[in-house]
């Protein structure tokens, strides 16, 4: 599987600095706005630059904007006293010492802090990041659904392999911990990713993975059966620089072609497969994008395929429009699908706008984004395929098709949980800067949809492909164990 991505999320955007209220007549003859337009003002809000400041400065100024204007710090119910409290001091030191890393440490420790896929830096940070991963112990866990703990992932030639752990070793302990409880208590700081990780089924994920990851030359004491189920064994690991590949052998699944990112065919088992692998692109547009997913359509229906699946995993997401426009192969009448909350620098609170598909204007105050039903039609069972890189928008397209009455969504994991609209960010000094979420995506009844909170979010699958040994050590052997599970269960409808 390839590496987890260490760049951005191409997230949800929006670019507009300053709408008047524009006077779009409705059905109804109302304007869109519903109030006198020269009165009420839509103003976007833009990057701060604090890169010209001290570290402390610029770490007081980030931190008083992140809580005027983070979409989802009641949401959440993030302490930001607690925060400030425990981050603060370390901005302090890091100062007076000059202590460039330390600075850039305490705050990634305060990104991190809050659950959301959406508060991601835009500069790289590997740099800061890797000598506490560089070393590998050359093996992948993963845990099952009865409990049991495997390495589905052994690097030939690598520590545990030469130590005797092979793929399907149920790992016991950790430094003489439980491996649950171990992983639990790992922390996912050093994730080789700059985005927080919004869920608790996603950290767990990550936590397995940071656990096999050290300095170079660190020890760690490892209990553990065979395969066969002799032993148990005790070994001492010694983490070595093994060039990436374990990160490499233990991501996500993600196919994504970034060139050619929506793809179709025709499966031996006659379903129809997209690989929907973003919802935005910085070298194709969105109505290319469009196009390229209603060729899709078209091609698969003219082949009269009995089901569809729709591969989500990997893709971050992007457009609110075209995820709607999307869903709309497969809804037959107009539906809602979100309002948009979207904080407003002019009234500095959130509100309720529906900007143009080119976020160029506002099309109204208080009106939804609705899913408009497509001239070409698909009615069969539709399934889409997704895990915690499934991010935004990626994750509306989840949501539209497992609301059909038979439209299902499949895979080992849920999405991403960060479903909020980009907008806000700072630049800070030494070059890096920080984004975050300043608008929310709301269901028909104005509540928070799809973020997380206490953990939970995003979209669950229907259809949970069963966590055995065989098909994770499959699964991390690239082998598509998902799309096979889903294939099985539409043939079973």
């Amino acid at each position: 599987m390839p590496a987890p991505s260490i760049d951005t999320f191409s997230l949800r955007k929006y670019f507009v600095i300053l709408f008047a209220c524009l006077s779009v007549f409705l059905l109804n003859g109302n304007t869109g706005c519903g109030v006198d337009p020269t009165t009420r003002i839509f103003k976007a809000t833009e990057v701060e630059d604090f890169s010209k400041m001290g570290w402390l400065e610029a770490y007081d100024a980030f931190h008083a904007l992140m809580q005027k204007q983070y979409a989802f710090g009641d949401w959440k119910g993030i302490n930001w006293s607690a925060l400030n409290s425990s981050i603060r001091p370390k901005i302090v030191i890091a100062e007076a010492a000059a202590a460039g890393d330390d600075y850039i440490t305490a705050l990634l420790e305060y990104t991190r802090s809050i659950p959301d896929g959406h508060i991601t830096w835009n500069n790289p940070i590997f740099g800061i990041i890797e000598p506490n991963i560089k070393g590998s112990y050359g093996l992948g866990m993963i845990g099952l659904d009865n409990g049991k703990v495997i390495a589905n992932v052994v690097s030939a030639g690598g520590p545990a392999a030469t130590a005797g752990i092979d793929v399907g070793s149920e790992i016991l302990e950790w430094n003489d911990v439980a491996i649950a409880t171990a992983a639990a208590q790992v922390s996912t700081l050093w994730r080789p990713n700059p985005a927080s990780i919004a869920t608790n089924e996603h950290k767990l994920l990550e936590q397995y993975r940071a656990l096999a990851l050290d300095p170079v030359a660190t020890n760690s004491k490892v209990k553990y059966l065979k395969s066969d189920a002799s032993g148990p064994f005790t070994t001492v690991l010694i983490a070595a620089d093994d060039n990436r590949q374990i990160q490499t052998d233990t991501g996500l699944w993600n196919k994504v072609d970034d060139a050619n990112p929506i793809k179709r065919e025709v499966l031996v088992s006659g379903y129809g497969y997209i690989m929907l692998g973003t919802l935005e692109s910085e070298d194709i547009s969105q109505d290319q994008l469009f196009n390229k997913f209603k060729e899709a359509m078209e091609f698969l229906t003219g082949n009269n395929v009995p089901g569809i699946i729709i591969d989500l995993r990997g893709n971050s997401g992007g457009s609110d429009d075209l995820a709607a426009k999307i869903a709309g192969f497969f809804y037959s009448e107009t539906t809602f699908y979100e309002y948009q909350n979207l904080y407003n620098a002019q009234t500095e609170r959130l509100e309720i706008v529906l900007p143009s598909a080119d976020d160029s204007y506002i099309i109204g105050w208080d009106l939804p984004l609705n899913i408009t039903p497509q001239s070409l039609q698909f009615t069969g069972p539709v399934v889409a395929l997704v895990n915690p890189d499934s991010v935004s928008s990626a994750e509306g397209v989840a949501m539209a098709i497992k609301n059909l009455a038979n439209g299902y969504v499949v895979g080992f994991y849920g999405t991403n949980g960060s479903f909020g609209m980009t907008g806000g960010g700072a630049k800070l000094p030494l070059g890096y800067q920080i984004s975050f979420p300043n608008g929310q995506s709301l269901n028909i009844n104005k509540e928070v949809q799809l973020d997380s909170r206490n953990g939970i979010g995003g979209i669950v699958p229907d259809i949970r492909v069963p966590r055995t040994s065989a098909r994770m050590i499959n699964y991390a052997n690239d082998v598509d164990v998902e799309l096979a599970y889903a294939i099985t269960y539409l043939q079973s409808l």
